[in-house]
């Protein structure tokens, strides 16, 4: 899912408590989730964890692979618009196995559209009518042909005020389709983490037509940025303004989005940078999987936490790199911040990244964290 892109957000490759599950059970009944899926056994998570299973990871990560036990919804990424209004499905995107293999854990299953790399057919698709109604047409066929759940939009990004109008139009169209459906089909996006793009999406006219909106709490800092920073801080950190988790909750609330409609993106990768701190200048930046990062040599790298950011970096010895990511600590305490302010739950940019050793580290911790067992 992708990564978002602000001033500041330009990536290099493809943005409550719950307190026992018959809660969480009824909010399943009331966004539409198909609960004839959800076989007996052990309790699923009490929030909502989305986590996106990008189809290029296939070849080394199938669904035999996916821990779905800590997970309530997969987001299968990417399939997008042209311009036209035509749904382009790539080669061996297709994947029953995976679909069918998420059912049988009671795990609900999410087309996602677009990714910052197959977006630029959303204004035109958008922008007429008869291109919106032909790619809902499609788009809405595909998932009852294929067994999906709902549909994920992921628009990188709406632009101006012509785009905002046009989203809003796509938006309540598919919508509609979506919930006519039997059982009723759900319907999410995934959103920027500040005013830049956001201010582009008129969230407020569209709550009702979404079921939850994931907010892309991650880069902050990358290749794209005036200087080197934390890929995801929970808070913000000497003085940097380029955003954390908590200050886009507090633009969210601003956005008057309900709580319990937000998704707060935790990022199984992080961004180097080859300077040696933060708030430096660098030339490079590139993004490292979680498992890369972990198994970088000690004998290399040293590793540090910012107790402001409430995220932890690796710095190399001789002071020519550093490494902003998240671990099993730093992720805990994102959940831990998802329960205190009542959001919905977590997104996960992306489930190949956090296997290390044969275990996915980071999402069982989100598994632990919101109840599994």
């Amino acid at each position: 899912m992708a990564y978002h892109r602000t001033p500041g957000h330009r990536p290099d490759r493809r943005a409550f408590s719950a307190p026992v599950a018959a809660v969480a059970a009824a909010l399943l009944i009331a966004a539409g989730c198909r609960l004839s899926h959800v076989p007996s056994g052990p309790a699923a998570p009490t929030r909502v964890v989305m986590g996106y299973y990008a189809s290029w990871t296939r070849a080394g990560f199938d669904h035999t692979q996916v821990a779905f036990g800590n997970l309530t919804h997969i987001a299968h990424a990417f399939v997008w618009p042209d311009p036209s209004g035509n749904l382009v499905v790539p080669a061996r995107f297709v994947y029953p196995e995976l679909n069918a293999a998420a059912h049988a854990s009671g795990v609900k299953m999410i087309l996602s559209l677009g990714g910052s790399d197959h977006s630029a057919g959303f204004p035109g698709m958008t922008a007429a009518s008869a291109n919106r109604a032909r790619f809902i047409g499609q788009v809405v066929d595909f998932c009852a042909a294929n067994d999906y759940d709902g549909i994920d939009v992921n628009w990188e990004y709406v632009s101006n005020a012509e785009e905002r109008e046009s989203f809003v139009l796509f938006i309540e169209a598919l919508g509609a389709a979506l919930k006519s459906r039997t059982p009723p089909l759900l319907l999410t996006v995934a959103a920027p983490a500040n005013n830049y793009w956001a201010r582009w999406i008129d969230f407020e006219r569209l709550l009702d037509d979404l079921d939850l909106i994931g907010l892309m709490t991650y880069d902050y800092h990358g290749a794209w940025s005036g200087h080197s920073g934390h890929n995801a801080p929970l808070y913000a950190w000497d003085g940097d303004r380029c955003g954390s988790v908590d200050g886009t909750l507090a633009y969210a609330r601003g956005r008057r989005i309900p709580p319990g409609k937000l998704l707060v993106g935790i990022p199984f990768f992080g961004c180097s940078f080859d300077c040696g701190g933060f708030g430096e200048p660098f030339e490079t930046s590139r993004h490292l999987s979680y498992s890369e990062i972990m198994g970088l040599p000690a004998t290399e790298w040293a590793l540090g936490w910012d107790a402001n950011g409430r995220v932890p970096f690796l710095r190399r010895l001789d002071g020519t790199a550093i490494i902003s990511f998240d671990d099993m600590r730093s992720a805990s305490l994102k959940c831990q911040y998802v329960k205190d302010h009542q959001a919905a739950g977590v997104m996960i940019w992306e489930l190949s990244q956090d296997a290390r050793s044969g275990s996915p580290e980071l999402l069982e911790v989100i598994g632990r964290s919101f109840g599994v067992r």
